[in-house]
């Protein structure tokens, strides 16, 4: 297993490669710039007169914390909700009772119109509906024979109904086979004909059959029925006893049982029982409508929903909780099917979208966490990926466009520039120490302990350390964000002071004794003071992968 560095660390550092290698023309033709201009620096400062290198070692401690992977990005600010109302026809606007710029309520009544044209379909279809609640009022209401019979004589098959059942919605209560038969479906083999005899093995039983029709690759196989279940799995098999197929058996010719509505009081037959015609299947308990009546008030619902619907087109409402931010027309005007009436934007959230990088998107997924900040307004706002386009854009570099959704942001408008961080990985709480502090041996990390009578924040250069006395800590190593890095094991915990090697080299050029310039260079890796320990996970984002660290 590999301790010397995490999957997500790997992962990160060939991410990077990769980047680097579309700009590497550019970089080379910066570095020819550069060197030239190292040579004549050098070649004014003069010769250098120095150069030391200092290892020291500085005490720190475990401390805890998260560290996260986030891909970064920025844009502006859509509202979630955002609806261009228009006239469905030749109206007048008879009130407004909002103006540009007004919180709007949900249900609230923006504006009033009135349409001869709609006036006139509105007056047809009560014209119906006085006519359907007339023949409503003649009609039987309730069934005077409650039994539901056969309609032709044979097996009963499929039973759906059961006492209590309401069979409004039931497609059919139960099916008669009417010709003494079933069929088998299978996917046609190579070879097979219609007409073909087969054997059908249902369980330990076998019945002589013949395909009936082959059609779409698939054979229906008919066979005798001895009683058998719908929904039995049954075999073909072909006359030197090969397997053809294998399927579930259901009825071949057949009628349904149905009922308009009502709710069944009793099953009067059982599964696989030879019925007569008009022989009764089921009762209905008392109160079961008629078919008729149930008919004529289903048109009556149908009716009061187009009347509802009409009338909708002439009361414009807001349908959710908004803003007016545009109005078209005023009192009075008369406009055609079609026109703009008004605009409103919604207030319970807002959508950004975000171009990701071909590189990133994989890692980017539906419902990760992210951080929204604007340049207008202090503070951060929680987000989440709602919507990731996998259709990508770009000639050289291709991207892929990830929409984030925010809740309710005070102050916002639509159109403010923000930026936004996804969370796509996390440690969750964890040690964690400075890059530097992990060293190695082969493909073993391991940590440097202080010991006790080392004090948080001390220096001491390597002369002053005896490194064989130290305690070597074997540690397995997590994810890093390149300051700190998760480390595991070892029996480590919060507050162990340990030591964190720091390489400093000091080069040193003059062009004569007046002058000297003095250049550092360190081995770093230390973000911050490791001494506070506690939980970091609010912790400042540095750069590269915007994992989150502990502070000062």
């Amino acid at each position: 297993m590999e301790t010397t560095e995490s999957s997500f660390v790997k992962s990160q550092q060939k991410k990077k490669k990769r980047k680097r290698i579309r700009t590497i023309i550019a970089l080379c033709t910066a570095a020819v710039v550069v060197t030239a201009g190292v040579i004549v620096l050098l070649n004014v400062l003069g010769k250098e007169e120095g150069n030391a290198s200092v290892l020291n070692y500085r005490a720190s401690s475990v401390s805890s914390g998260e560290i996260s992977s986030t891909i970064s990005g920025s844009g502006t600010l859509s509202a979630l909700e955002s609806s261009s109302l228009t006239a469905a026809a030749e109206s007048t606007v008879t009130e407004i009772n909002f103006e540009p710029g007004d919180t709007v309520a949900a249900g609230d009544v923006v504006m009033t119109l009135s349409s001869d044209d709609i006036d006139a379909q509105i007056e047809s279809l009560n014209d119906e509906l006085t006519s359907t609640r007339s023949s409503l009022a003649t009609a039987r209401q309730y069934l005077t024979n409650l039994s539901i019979t056969a309609t032709k004589s044979g097996i009963v098959k499929d039973i759906q109904a059961d006492a209590g059942d309401i069979v409004d919605d039931m497609e059919y209560l139960c099916r008669i086979a009417t010709d003494g038969k079933m069929k088998l479906t299978i996917p046609a083999a190579d070879g097979m004909q219609r007409y073909d005899a087969v054997t059908v093995q249902i369980g330990d039983e076998t019945q002589d059959g013949y395909v009936t029709e082959i059609a779409d690759g698939t054979a229906t196989i008919v066979f005798t029925d001895h009683y058998y279940a719908v929904g039995t799995e049954a075999t073909a098999l072909n006359e030197a006893g090969g397997v053809l197929g294998t399927g579930t058996i259901n009825v071949n010719e057949f009628v349904d049982v149905t009922a308009a509505s009502g709710r069944i009081a009793t099953v009067k037959v059982k599964e696989n029982s030879r019925i007569s015609k008009g022989a009764t299947v089921f009762t209905l308990a008392k109160g079961a409508p008629t078919e008729t009546y149930t008919a004529l008030k289903q048109t009556e619902t149908d009716l009061l929903e187009q009347i509802a619907d009409l009338e909708d087109q002439l009361t414009i409402k807001a349908g959710y909780d908004c803003v007016l931010t545009s109005l078209s027309v005023s009192k009075g005007d008369t406009v055609s099917a079609g026109s703009s009436l008004c605009t409103l934007t919604g207030t319970e959230g807002f959508t950004l979208s975000l171009s990701i990088d071909e590189l990133d998107i994989a890692s980017v997924a539906l419902g990760q966490s992210a951080t929204v900040t604007l340049d207008a307004i202090d503070g951060e706002y929680g987000g989440t990926v709602t919507n990731i386009s996998y259709s990508g854009s770009g000639s050289y570099v291709t991207s892929y466009t990830a929409t984030i959704t925010t809740d309710p942001i005070e102050g916002a408008y639509p159109g403010m520039s923000a930026s936004v961080e996804i969370i796509t990985e996390t440690s969750g709480d964890t040690l964690i120490v400075s890059v530097s502090a992990v060293q190695y041996e082969g493909d073993s990390a391991y940590i440097l302990l202080a010991g006790d009578d080392a004090q948080l924040g001390a220096t001491a250069s390597e002369d002053q350390i005896d490194l064989d006395a130290l305690t070597k800590v074997t540690v397995t190593t997590g994810m890093s964000d390149g300051s700190y890095i998760a480390v595991s094991g070892g029996g480590l915990a919060v507050g162990d002071l340990i030591w964190v090697p720091e390489l400093t080299t000091t080069s040193t050029y003059s062009e004569d004794e007046d002058a000297a310039t003095t250049f550092s260079f360190g081995s770093g890796g230390m973000g911050g003071d490791m001494s506070g320990g506690g939980d970091f996970s609010g912790g400042e984002r540095p750069g590269g992968n915007g994992g989150m660290v502990p502070g000062n």
